[in-house]
């Protein structure tokens, strides 16, 4: 009957990842085909559907174990995804091919990644909301996130110094997000206007097919977004089941089988993103991920609840993870490409991570 019972808690576990992981796929994959019906140019949609779609699993599995008073969990599942892409990801896409990056945006990037690693740490270590982040840093970090992804639609057309670091924290300081963001996108053309330049005989042939797609996408939407809540809670349940019945700390699955778990679609894009040659692409969408990741799945999950991370964990997990990035920035600022001898340090350095991070946090737990 154990063994039974273990099988099963170990399959609701394994299922409930492939469900988070598959159903956010195709959930953003039909909101991308709903917003192109609506004339939704793709930078617009490449900021906000795909950027925040891809840490959905992130996401929702911390805000689910945050809510199941999981903060161990929550914390490192998001701090142990945004490790595994620095080098996990990277490394791999390295050693498949060496990577380009764009000095430019890279350099502003990778400070900014760093900068809300940095606004973690302060937020988890202040002494009047210790182990935790408070409603009102939970909402900075969300504006952090808004004033980020606005700042990169703002500049998309602007002058290279209008891609410095120092440019997008005055932005940020002085909520100017706040004004680009009024009038900036054109609204599209309604559905009369779009009738009209197709003219009358087109309406008439493709009104019905755009209309059946339409409800077809809503549909995957929708079963795509049970899915996702379902396998976030069954990860959840599955996570508590192996801490209890094998004696492994929370800290350490959320860091490791959670978190590379969520992390399996980038490495399947990594890998062909470096066959392909789209290096900068692979290493920009990492380091966007990464501060979406943060900002998301903590800003928005800590809005919910004030569960305490052990103060042991949260500082470990926080200092090896700005050293990863800190290394990180130094292999794209020599010379501005990730070599495979580079890429097979990030993987080691990966390894390290793990045996130190599992190590200490298990020692402390017997």
């Amino acid at each position: 009957m154990q063994m039974l019972d273990m099988f099963l808690n170990l399959g609701t576990f394994l299922v409930g990842l492939a469900l988070l992981v598959k159903g956010s796929d195709y959930l953003i994959q039909s909101a991308t085909d709903i917003a192109k019906q609506f004339n939704v140019s793709d930078l617009l949609i490449g900021l906000t559907i795909v950027a925040i779609g891809t840490s959905l699993p992130e996401v929702l599995a911390s805000l689910v174990a945050l809510f199941f008073g999981r903060a161990d969990l929550a914390f490192s599942n998001v701090i142990g995804s945004s490790l595994a892409n620095l080098t996990l990801i990277v490394g791999i896409g390295a050693i498949v091919a060496p990577l380009a990056t764009n000095h430019i945006v890279l350099d502003r990037d990778t400070k900014i990644m760093i900068l809300m690693f940095v606004l973690i740490a302060v937020m988890m270590l202040n002494p009047l909301a210790f182990g935790f982040i408070s409603i009102i840093e939970s909402i900075i970090l969300l504006l952090f996130m808004i004033a980020y992804l606005s700042f990169l639609y703002w500049g998309r057309d602007e002058c290279d110094t209008c891609y410095q670091f120092s440019i997008f924290v005055d932005f940020f300081i002085k909520m100017r997000f706040l004004t680009a963001i009024r009038g900036k996108a054109a609204p599209p053309p309604t559905s009369k206007q779009a009738q009209e330049a197709r003219g009358k005989g087109s309406e008439e042939e493709e009104e019905p097919a755009s209309l059946l797609k339409l409800k077809k996408e809503l549909a995957i939407v929708v079963v795509s977004g049970i899915a996702v809540a379902i396998g976030a809670q069954w990860v959840v349940a599955g996570a508590e089941y192996i801490s209890l019945n094998f004696g492994i700390g929370e800290s350490v699955i959320g860091f490791t089988i959670i978190s590379i778990g969520t992390s399996l679609p980038e490495l399947s894009v990594s890998i062909n993103s470096a066959r392909h040659g789209f290096g900068r692409l692979l290493i920009g969408n990492v380091v966007g991920s990464n501060i979406i990741n943060i900002a998301m799945g903590l800003g928005f999950a800590y809005i919910f609840t004030t569960a305490t991370v052990q103060t042991f964990s949260a500082v470990l997990q926080l200092s090896l993870l700005l050293i990863v990035s800190i290394v990180f920035y130094y292999f794209i600022r020599e010379d501005w490409r990730v070599t495979r001898v580079e890429g097979i340090i990030l993987v080691m350095l990966y390894l390290v991570v793990q045996v130190i991070l599992i190590g200490s946090i298990q020692a402390v737990i017997i």
